[in-house]
């Protein structure tokens, strides 16, 4: 389908995948009001249509994203002016989008950059890409960074945020901030092959194990089974359920219809 929106940001429906990307290569792809807003507008958009089941969030040039905008926020007087940005529902720390989203990261990932690939659910690296939470450099909040050490630990999360330097996607990968490195050259052909694997599955099945694994992280095992069985429980009489089990039967591929 045709690209859509204003230039800012792209997207793109390929099938049941949604290509989501930053489009201000010459500003590194920082995040202005504009942006910000339209960025919201995507997933939105993506939320709501049901013909679409994965997302991957990329930047054009050399960035995936360098963070807010500062001259943007220099003239809005300062990060408490930046008023214009209306925050969307998380990509997918958040509790709004429960559809599996995929950060293909082809450059930089700095300050509001990082947090962009941080609520993304699985995240890609060139490894030309390079890593930093800037914001300590500037005398800038990162109030979304308390959410850092769940990802990779308490120790890693002290040394990135204080410190503020860059770090490679090679490092980021020792820590576990991202799941895969890749050739550059590969980075969408990597994470377009897995979206395609994730819509293999049932989009129901997907959708619910997502929100359970995000929603038990704060639980004790034995709430976090009882919420798994009370989200779960709709998939026993969903139409997909009986579509699985016959496709394997009937030994041909599956038909899902999301119900």
């Amino acid at each position: 389908m045709p690209i859509t929106g204003p230039d800012v940001v792209l997207m793109e429906k390929r099938g049941h995948i949604a290509y989501i990307t930053l489009n201000r290569p010459e500003r590194l792809n920082a995040i202005s009001g504009e942006l910000g807003n339209r960025l919201a507008e995507c997933y939105d958009e993506f939320n709501q249509d049901e013909s679409l089941w994965v997302s991957i969030l990329t930047g054009t040039g050399r960035a995936f994203s360098a963070g807010a905008d500062l001259k943007d926020m220099n003239e809005r007087g300062g990060p408490g002016g930046v008023t214009a940005v209306r925050r969307r529902p998380g990509l997918g720390s958040g509790l709004d989008v429960w559809k599996p989203t995929i950060a293909a990261i082809n450059g930089f990932a700095l300050a509001g950059g990082w947090n962009l690939a941080q609520q993304c659910d699985i995240r890609i690296a060139a490894d030309t890409a390079e890593f930093g939470i800037t914001e300590v450099k500037w005398n800038l909040p990162a109030g979304w960074c308390v959410d850092v050490p769940r990802i990779i630990g308490l120790g890693h999360a002290l040394e990135i945020v204080l410190v503020g330097d860059r770090i490679s996607a090679q490092r980021a990968y020792e820590i576990g901030f991202v799941n895969r490195v890749v050739p550059a050259d590969r980075l969408m052909d990597e994470a377009t092959a897995l979206a395609e694997r994730i819509c293999e599955n049932g989009p129901m099945s997907v959708r619910m194990h997502k929100e359970i694994l995000y929603r038990g992280t704060t639980l004790t095992k034995s709430e976090g089974q009882a919420l798994g069985r009370h989200i779960l429980a709709p998939l026993n009489w969903s139409e997909d359920a009986k579509e699985g089990p016959k496709a394997f039967v009937e030994k041909r591929k599956t038909q899902w219809k999301g119900r």
